[in-house]
């Protein structure tokens, strides 16, 4: 079947896609299955999501409730290795009788654009070439990663089955206010991860692509839970309507800062960093609103970004906030982080620190945005032995312009 279907992937997907759309929210991954098992003459297929902390796969369940596969670590097996490396995994299948007929279990990832949603694990017979079938999967893995996000709309059987354990109402209030986790076109590379997963309540990040410029935020609220949530939500609220709106990213700031003095006491604030990027040119401008300092990875070297800070949002109504330069180099790396990043401690027992954060950003660069955030918050929650106190999120921006775009050389 696999030979009837090379060089025809188009209208063999097409009808797939025609059943996909035609299916109930809780038939989609059957319908998948079903049909790549008919056409593709695999043994089995199964769907693998990754959890919100993205320390494990989650086997998502046949038609009858029952979980086809396993619960497996993104750290220590074959599928989260597809998972974070992003290209299949190959390894002898283990279920009853398949060995014994020269079975291959290959788990390929399923994304959409850069942000990653899971694994497809396909049983199949081993052949020589399969160079064809694994085409063909490939493409099914990414139309499935484009049906699953668009299903988020309408139903929440993936999320619920992506939940280890239940999200508090802060934490459903920020993951629905975040963009997707990441992104990437010629020029740039953004992903963004939080920690603790499942209890986030004060921070979150946003960004937004144009065709000419990269608009990004990260913010802290005071405080923590549910009162918390809602300064973050009402501060990417406005500072979206105001981009949205056309205004420049001065005037984001200050409308942000409007409302929050409005709606809060003073002692309620968010402290955040916001950026403006041209991408052609890696030129830009930064807001720093009372927030700690970031840093930048350059030609192997780290280095702290000299932003002075104006006061947080949500202060005073009257703050005057400073337009920063900014100018990055090709193959420069952008590390946006919250304090919960540096201040991750044990009690009693040192913070995590800038200098683990700046060894992980050196040794580590050459991992994409996306691995490397997760990297990055699963060191800080496994530096402490118990719940994080504070809400930990980071964001990296790759920049890598075009070879014709030539810039000069920048101070820090």
């Amino acid at each position: 079947m696999v030979a009837d279907v090379a060089g025809a992937v188009s209208p063999v997907l097409g009808g797939l896609i025609r059943e996909l759309d035609r299916a109930a929210p809780t038939d989609l991954v059957d319908v998948c299955r079903t049909w790549v098992i008919d056409n593709l003459g695999v043994q089995e297929c199964a769907l693998l999501l990754a959890d919100y902390s993205e320390t494990t796969l989650e086997p998502v369940p046949g038609d009858d409730g029952t979980p086809v596969g396993l619960r497996l670590d993104v750290d220590d097996s074959a599928a989260g290795a597809a998972y974070r490396h992003q290209h299949p995994v190959h390894v002898t299948a283990q279920t009853p009788g398949a060995a014994a007929h020269g079975s291959t279990l290959t788990y390929l990832p399923v994304s959409m654009r850069t942000e990653r949603l899971g694994v497809l694990a396909i049983t199949h017979r081993t052949t020589r070439d399969e160079t064809d079938l694994l085409s063909v999967l490939n493409d099914v893995a990414q139309v499935l990663a484009y049906v699953l996000t668009g299903a988020r709309r309408y139903t929440d059987r993936f999320e619920t089955l992506r939940r280890r354990r239940d999200l508090g109402l802060a934490a459903e209030i920020q993951w629905e206010l975040l963009p997707v986790l990441a992104y990437e076109l010629p020029r740039f590379s953004i992903a963004g991860a939080l920690e603790p997963a499942y209890d986030i309540g004060g921070d979150t990040f946003d960004y937004a692509v144009s065709a000419q410029q990269l608009s990004v935020s990260i913010t802290d609220a005071v405080g923590h839970g549910l009162r918390a949530a809602m300064l973050s939500s009402l501060t990417v609220s406005a500072i979206r309507n105001a981009r949205r709106c056309g205004l420049p990213i001065l005037d984001q700031a200050r409308t942000a800062n409007r409302h929050l003095s409005e709606q809060f006491a003073r002692a309620e604030f968010v402290t955040g960093l916001l950026l403006q990027l041209e991408v052609s040119t890696g030129r830009g401008v930064i807001i720093n609103a009372g927030h700690p300092p970031q840093q930048l990875l350059r030609e192997e070297v780290v280095g702290i970004l000299n932003l002075p800070p104006d006061r947080p949002l949500g202060l005073s109504p009257d703050t005057d906030y400073r337009l920063q330069s900014i100018r990055l180099r090709p193959g420069d790396r952008l590390l946006l982080l919250t304090d919960g990043i540096e201040e991750a401690h044990d009690v009693p027992g040192p913070e995590f620190g800038l200098d683990r954060v700046a060894d992980l950003l050196s040794s580590h660069g050459h991992l994409p945005p996306v691995e490397f955030v997760r990297l990055l918050t699963k060191a800080v929650t496994d530096y402490r032995s118990g719940p994080l106190a504070d809400d930990a999120t980071a964001v990296c921006l790759d920049w890598y312009p075009s070879t014709s775009t030539t810039l000069a050389h920048q101070p820090w």
